[in-house]
């Protein structure tokens, strides 16, 4: 599969990353201990100009306690918190929080159904079903790609187990993580691994999302990139290697500020 592999001119040692909070950036290359990874987070960066343009910047105080707030109360209630329910865990005015949610949204962090203030999305989770289901906190959510789903542990500190079809098969390949999303506890399939596209248009959403999925082997991964009517540009990860990437991604969507040494 080199010939849909990304281009091997991207350098995996330009680790390119903003700082979303004081003393905090995404993503976290400490994460990223393989080459595989590191060449995919690399690549990525190159891809995807436009996203880590949006990213490029930090958050403002407010939007930055709204963007957490909203994934804190969504691991919690197992699905999207409404504007009242933000604004009294914010201790934010309601109509400033929907503002604010409509800021997050222009930089690809949240989505909002249209003409309103509804969350149907805030990465790594969303209202429609893709077929990757997280068990969080005692509920089931949907992930909006694999990596997303892998991502989810590290993300809130705590283990998690993932199932999701092979996109190729249908077989329900499951994922249990250890340490906090720092190690694979379980796999039912030792030889499954997935594909991480690098497609990007709009948002990650509806453009790379759709294509960054598992495969129960590497043959299945083969047969389905063959039958795409576009060739797609990636990288193929094992399942060390992708829960590397996602670490990396969300491991540090919720830390804390640090301080500054002075």
């Amino acid at each position: 599969m080199e010939d849909r592999a990304m281009n091997s001119t991207v350098n995996p040692t330009r680790e390119v990353a903003a700082e979303i909070r004081p003393g905090v950036r995404r993503p976290d290359w400490s994460a990223v201990t393989t080459p595989a990874a590191r060449q995919a987070l690399a690549g990525r960066s190159a891809a995807r100009s436009g996203l880590l343009d949006m990213w490029s910047h930090a958050l403002e105080v407010s939007e930055d306690i709204v963007w957490r707030t909203v994934l804190r109360l969504y691991a919690a209630q197992g699905r999207p918190p409404n504007v009242d329910e933000i604004a009294a865990a914010a201790g934010i005015d309601g109509s400033r929080v929907s503002a604010l949610l409509r800021k997050l949204q222009l930089r690809d962090l949240v989505g909002l159904k249209a003409g309103s203030d509804a969350i149907w999305l805030a990465y790594p989770f969303t209202e429609h079903a893709t077929g990757h289901r997280v068990e969080l906190n005692g509920h089931v959510l949907n992930a909006l790609c694999a990596i997303d789903a892998l991502g989810v542990a590290a993300m809130y500190r705590t283990d998690v187990t993932v199932e999701s079809p092979c996109r190729s098969c249908g077989e329900t390949i499951r994922v249990t993580t250890a340490d906090t999303g720092r190690a694979l506890r379980s796999l039912s399939h030792p030889g499954a691994v997935v594909w991480y596209d690098l497609a990007y248009t709009d948002s990650a959403a509806v453009s790379c999302c759709p294509a960054i999925a598992f495969f129960c082997s590497d043959g299945h991964l083969k047969r389905w990139l063959d039958s795409q009517a576009v060739q797609r540009t990636g990288a193929r990860l094992d399942m060390s290697e992708a829960l590397e990437l996602g670490r990396a991604i969300f491991g540090p969507v919720l830390s804390e500020p640090v301080p500054a040494v002075v």
